[in-house]
C-alpha cells in the first residue's frame, strides 16, 4: 500500500512511535485516523467456529505473496513491484513468482516505537559484547547498518481450561538411622525419607494472549526470545502502520499454532496441579483437560531485521522494534577459543605445578 504525500506526491512512511505518517523529503505529516488502543474482546476471534468453517467465517483478504528460494520466507509484496531482495537472507526475489494469496486478515498490529538508527545503535551494543568474534567482523563493512522493519506474524489464544487429575503428594520426615563404624563405635546419623500417598483433585486455569510466531523462516528459539512485547500496546489493523514496511504473511496456519499454544497451556496446568498437590514432592499420574471458550488473534509484531554476510555465510540480526531487544546469529573465532583453551591449561598446570612443588613430604 502506498499513500502519497500531499506536499509533494512522494510516498508517505509510517513514522516509529507515533500516530501519523511523515514525508522524507517535504516532512509532512499525515495522521492515522482512530489509531487508538484497540478493545481486546472485540478483536478475538471464535477458534472453534473458525474449525468447524475452516476459515470461510473468518474475514479474510487478497495478497500479492512471494517466496524466497533461499530461506523461504513469504512477504507481502506491492501489485507494482518490480525488485526486491529478501529481509531475511539477502537473497535476490525472483518477482515472475509472486502469487495471489488468500489470508486471513490481522485483527492488531503492534505499531513499531524504535526508529532505525536506535535499532542500529541496539545492535552495536550487542556485536561489541560478543565473545569469541573474529576481529574482521567489527571492523568489516557490510548490511549491519542497513536494517530493514518487517512485521512478523504471530497468533495469539486465549482459553479457559479444567483438568481432573490423580497422582501422589510425596511428603518427608525424618528418622534417626544407627550404624557401627570401622571401629566398632555406634553412629547415630539423621536420614529423610519421603512418605507417599495417592491424590486426586481439579484445577482451572486462564489463559489470555498465549503468543505463537507464525513464521518458519526465522530460528524459534530467537523469536521467543525477542519478548516481552507490550501487547496492551496492540491497535486495530490499518493499513497504514504497514506502510513503508515489508509483512511477513503466516507460515503457520492458526490450527497448527494451536497445537504449540496448547503445549504451553498443558505446561502451566502441571505447575498449576503440582502446587494443588502440594507436599515436598509430587508424582502426576493423568490429567483430563477440558480447554473453553477458546479464542484466538492473528497479530502483526514489528522487528527491524539484518541479514549480513561473514565469510560465506549469512547470518540474521533481530531487534525487537518496541524494546531494543536483540537476538542474531554471528561467527565464531575459532582461532580466539582454542588460544583462550590452551591458556586455560597452562594456567592449570601451573598451578598443578605450585602445589606440587609446594608440597611438604610426609
Amino acid at each position: 500500500m502506498d499513500i502519497k504525500c500531499e506536499g509533494c506526491g512522494a510516498k508517505l512512511t509510517y513514522q516509529p512511535g507515533t500516530t501519523s505518517l511523515t514525508c522524507a523529503y517535504c516532512d509532512h505529516t499525515m495522521a492515522i485516523a482512530d489509531a487508538t488502543a484497540q478493545q481486546q474482546a472485540q478483536t478475538e476471534q471464535d477458534f472453534d467456529l473458525y474449525l468447524q468453517s475452516r476459515e470461510q467465517q473468518t474475514d479474510t483478504l487478497e495478497q500479492y505473496v512471494l517466496q524466497c528460494q533461499g530461506c523461504g520466507a513469504e512477504t507481502q509484496l506491492a501489485p507494482d513491484q518490480q525488485s526486491s531482495r529478501c529481509p531475511f537472507c539477502d537473497t535476490a526475489l525472483v518477482m515472475e513468482q509472486k502469487q495471489t494469496r488468500k489470508l486471513i486478515k490481522p485483527q492488531g498490529v503492534l505499531p513499531f516505537r524504535l526508529p532505525r538508527k536506535e535499532a542500529q545503535a541496539a545492535f552495536n551494543r550487542w556485536l561489541k559484547g560478543l565473545w569469541f568474534a573474529p576481529n574482521k567482523l567489527k571492523r568489516q563493512t557490510t548490511r549491519h547498518d542497513r536494517f530493514e522493519g518487517v512485521y512478523l506474524p504471530f497468533w495469539t489464544y486465549d482459553c479457559e481450561t479444567d483438568s481432573r487429575y490423580t497422582g501422589q503428594r510425596g511428603d518427608d520426615y525424618t528418622v534417626q538411622v544407627q550404624s557401627t563404624d570401622s571401629k566398632g563405635n555406634t553412629v547415630t546419623r539423621s536420614e529423610t525419607r519421603t512418605r507417599w500417598h495417592s491424590v486426586r483433585g481439579e484445577v482451572s486455569n486462564s489463559f489470555d494472549d498465549i503468543l505463537v510466531p507464525g513464521s518458519r523462516s526465522l530460528p524459534r528459539d530467537k523469536l521467543d526470545a525477542l519478548q516481552p512485547w507490550e501487547l496492551s500496546e496492540v491497535v486495530d489493523y490499518r493499513d497504514e502502520f504497514l506502510v513503508g514496511y515489508r509483512t511477513e504473511t503466516y507460515q503457520i496456519s492458526a490450527r497448527r499454532a494451536y497445537d504449540d499454544a496448547k503445549d504451553i497451556m498443558d505446561d502451566a496446568i502441571r505447575q498449576t496441579i503440582r502446587r494443588d498437590i502440594g507436599g515436598d514432592h509430587q508424582r502426576i499420574d493423568n490429567v483430563d483437560s477440558r480447554y473453553y471458550d477458546r479464542t484466538f488473534k492473528h497479530l502483526l509484531l514489528p522487528v527491524w531485521v539484518s541479514a549480513y554476510r561473514f565469510g560465506n555465510e549469512v547470518y540474521r540480526v533481530l531487534v525487537n522494534a518496541q524494546t531494543g531487544e536483540v537476538q542474531g546469529e554471528r561467527p565464531w573465532s575459532w582461532v580466539k577459543i582454542g588460544l583462550t583453551v590452551i591458556a586455560g591449561l597452562a594456567v592449570a598446570g601451573a598451578i598443578a605445578y605450585l602445589v606440587n612443588s609446594n608440597a611438604v613430604p610426609q
